[in-house]
């Protein structure tokens, strides 16, 4: 007697076919990163190492570097024997931090002070004339400005919305703009965008700061795909929460510490974020921020705009007693 063969039905043929692809879509965008720093790992041990200078050029141009993750990333890269060039508004900062790397890694520094905010031609002017005659081979393009803490749109005073689009768009934009050509021409360079894990999904409370890093993802991402054949990388950084100036809202108005327990610290983001550097065009920079950003990536788009418009409206409230001003 033949055995028979069960057939399935072609509905559950269908849903199994659909199961396997968005699985392969979500292991793809979730396991390349990790995937890709392994492969790199293992050819780096194999073949012989290339200074970042030989790689990329001499100079690293770092903005928002006088505290926070720009400082760290300046000091990494430092490390690397990268000569730095410290962007940011505070020239007293600027000056102590480029004081500590020279003494520190005897590289060279040059501190070019640049108040973002204003978004005039006269800022981008000045950097030009710094920047330019230098061999820039890595642009970090970290300055960024948040909420003073989570607020709707029609709470924010104008300046605050100003400065969010000025500062986190404008600066990405002109930025690379100015030093992609001369990346061309050497056929050399990286570019470091850094975004936010906000990008992954819309925000509430946090609206405008999380559209603006949307830009700087997808015009990272479109940015890659263009400089590619120009042997010219780009990689986006998504972070959560990091224990900055940006994210001190959250460390001191939550009433329930287990968020602000859970911010990471600069030292440890930096150093994982700048392994990555050369090895994977997006990176959200710590392991513990990859893996919310592929649960988050799991579930439908509204229940992720449930999970970010619960954790903001739970920052919303100031502390009792606190004065509320303009960033």
């Amino acid at each position: 007697m033949r055995d028979v063969v069960p057939i399935l039905p072609r509905s559950t043929v269908a849903l199994a076919l659909i199961g396997a692809y968005c699985s392969s879509c979500w292991l793809y965008e979730n396991l390349r990163t990790p995937v890709s720093l392994l492969l790199y790992g293992l050819l780096q041990v194999l073949l012989p190492k290339r200074t970042f200078t030989k790689t990329y050029g001499e100079w690293a141009v770092i903005t928002g570097a006088s505290d926070g993750i720009g400082k760290g990333y300046a000091e990494y890269l430092a490390r690397k024997r990268m000569n730095i060039v410290l962007v940011a508004r505070n020239e007293q900062k600027l000056n102590r931090v480029a004081t500590e790397l020279t003494q520190k890694y005897s590289i060279r520094t040059k501190v070019v002070v640049a108040d973002f905010s204003e978004g005039k031609d006269a800022v981008y002017d000045r950097l030009a004339k710094e920047l330019l005659p230098l061999d820039v081979g890595i642009l970090v393009n970290n300055v960024g400005v948040s909420y003073e803490r989570a607020m709707c749109v029609d709470e924010l005073p104008r300046k605050t919305v100003w400065d969010l689009l000025t500062v986190n768009v404008a600066s990405v934009t002109l930025l690379c703009h100015m030093l992609v050509p001369s990346m061309k021409q050497r056929r050399r360079g990286l570019i470091v965008n850094i975004a936010s894990l906000s990008a992954s999904a819309p925000a509430p409370y946090l609206t405008i700061y999380s559209a603006t890093k949307v830009y700087v993802r997808n015009f990272s991402m479109a940015l890659r795909e263009e400089l590619r054949p120009h042997n010219v990388q780009v990689q986006t950084v998504l972070p959560g929460f990091v224990r900055t100036n940006m994210t001190a809202f959250v460390a001191t108005d939550h009433k329930d510490e287990q968020v602000s327990k859970h911010l990471v610290q600069v030292d440890d983001f930096v150093r994982y974020a700048g392994f990555t550097i050369g090895k994977t065009d997006r990176t959200c920079g710590y392991w513990t921020h990859g893996l919310q950003y592929a649960g988050l990536k799991l579930v439908p788009e509204y229940v992720r705009v449930f999970v970010m418009k619960t954790i903001y409206n739970s920052l919303r409230n100031p502390p009792v007693g606190s004065d509320e001003k303009a960033d």
